[in-house]
């Protein structure tokens, strides 16, 4: 795997600093992220943009995380690499 990297994310008008991890899966990747606690996966759709994915298992603690967050984070994820 990757080194984690920082990722700087404008959220609420302030800038949020973010370690994303990059995990190729045979044809794709992922980026793992660890957010507010919980474990949060950035994957490409179809259109090649970002989706967030938390797993099952955290399902219960998603609630955690602002879903604007998560938006902000898979934007700055898809402007880095488009």
């Amino acid at each position: 795997m990757e080194d984690p990297i920082i990722i700087t994310v404008p959220y609420k008008g302030e800038e949020k600093n973010i370690e994303v991890q990059w995990q190729p899966m045979g044809y794709t990747h992922r980026f793992k992220a660890s957010i507010n606690e919980v474990e949060v996966f950035f994957e490409p759709d179809e259109e090649r943009n970002y989706r967030a994915v938390i797993p099952p298992e955290q399902a219960g603690v998603a609630h955690k995380i602002d879903p604007a967050l998560l938006q902000a984070v898979a934007m700055v994820l898809h402007d880095a690499l488009a």
